[in-house]
């Protein structure tokens, strides 16, 4: 009887560790979704890492630390150079969970947020690196609006004399509004970024 007691506190406990992460991680991506200042952004990262020290068999902490670092680089907001080292460690940490979609985006904008330190020296070598990972994700979901978000910004920056420009990505742009307007609202924690992209894009490039 009182291993069986014990048993009952124990499964308790694990039931209400599981239910105060799945709040804080809820609550985490809910700031995710309106942040704007570097105070906010450190702050969301701080957040999701120690989610991902509560529970290291979820993905979505981590890729979300590696999301916010990598947009940190990308907007100067710090060293460039280590956090976009930092964004890719994160992604790492990510892949051992699991490889799926999200993370391969993720993956594409951090190489992306290394690339952008430097691109007239790094872009030949790390060309490859940004656009791999979003062969793949398309392979797995070809329905994932950011895949086509980061493709898009890719072609929009290239040289035009390589392809790149407004006219070269629009429908890239296009095809993602689409599927972003086209993805459930329900799916509460799982990736859902991507519409301000779009804006921005827009008043670069009307469509």
């Amino acid at each position: 009887m009182r291993i069986l007691i014990i048993l009952c506190i124990s499964f308790c406990g694990i039931q209400l560790q599981a239910q105060s992460y799945n709040k804080d991680l809820t609550a985490a991506v809910s700031f995710f979704n309106t942040l704007s200042t570097h105070k906010d952004f450190s702050a969301a990262s701080k957040k999701f890492e120690q989610l991902y020290n509560m529970n290291t068999q979820d993905w979505l902490a981590p890729y979300y630390v590696s999301i916010i670092k990598s947009r940190m680089s990308i907007q100067k907001s710090g060293d460039s150079d280590i956090l976009a080292d930092e964004a890719l460690a994160w992604i790492a940490k990510s892949k051992l969970i699991q490889v799926n979609d999200e993370i391969l985006c993720a993956e594409s904008l951090a190489y992306t947020a290394k690339m952008s330190v430097k691109p007239g020296l790094r872009w030949l070598s790390y060309e490859r690196k940004i656009k791999n990972p979003l062969t793949l994700a398309q392979k797995i979901n070809p329905n994932n609006p950011r895949i086509y978000i980061l493709q898009a910004s890719v072609q929009r920056h290239m040289p035009a004399i390589f392809g790149g420009g407004c006219d070269a990505s629009k429908s890239l742009a296009q095809k993602a509004e689409k599927l972003l307007l086209a993805q459930s609202n329900d799916i509460t924690n799982l990736p859902r970024w991507g519409r301000q992209s779009i804006i921005d894009f827009k008043k670069n490039c009307p469509f």
